[in-house]
């Protein structure tokens, strides 16, 4: 009776130790993707009592199936580099997202800033507001939850000089993936088309 309870409360601590190790990455994020599999499968417990010999000792193994921790959108796009989200734009793996906010970065455009200088080109903004720019043709265009205007693929619409980048060209801006949809800027500049 005494080794079946003792079997019992080492399996409860394992499973407890199971638990809290797996809450704390996921409130931490540690990781993209972890193999919680190979972890927990060589965790052995073993407890001592001073009524059982050493050889009475039963070692425990918890097994757990294999989770993946999954980042989101967001956290993906903030842990790369502007040349690694550059790289997947024109690989076709950095997903868009048709409204959401692509970055929560201080360093981005905003009305306050009017101009910032941002991944070898310079930002500025004009709003449909005062241009409404209806003789664009943006398929699906919307205004997003930051403010962009936005194509129905979800990438923000700017203008750019056509020798800089042509139309249909896509790049990186401080708010996110941009397809140039406009021109009648001056070279090296980049017109962010937003709602603001």
């Amino acid at each position: 009776m005494k080794k079946i309870r003792m079997i019992c409360y080492t399996v409860f601590l394992a499973v407890l130790v199971a638990y809290v190790s797996l809450t704390a990455i996921k409130q931490n994020n540690l990781a993209n993707s972890i193999d919680i599999n190979s972890m927990a499968s060589s965790l052995v417990i073993q407890k001592e009592d001073k009524g059982i010999q050493a050889e009475d000792m039963v070692p425990t193994t918890l097994n757990i199936a294999p989770a993946t921790i999954q980042k989101t959108f967001q956290e993906m796009y903030d842990d790369m580099t502007i040349a690694q989200r550059e790289e997947a734009l024109y690989a076709g793996t950095l997903h868009m997202e048709y409204s959401a906010l692509y970055t929560y970065s201080w360093d981005r455009l905003s009305v306050a800033k009017g101009a910032l200088y941002f991944n070898g080109h310079k930002e500025t903004y004009y709003s449909e507001k005062v241009l409404p720019g209806n003789s664009l043709n943006i398929p699906g265009r919307h205004v997003a939850d930051d403010g962009t205007i936005r194509d129905g693929d979800g990438y923000i619409c700017v203008a750019a000089d056509g020798a800089y980048m042509p139309k249909g060209s896509i790049l990186i801006t401080s708010l996110g993936p941009a397809k140039v949809y406009d021109s009648g800027c001056a070279y090296g500049i980049i017109d962010i088309y937003v709602s603001w």
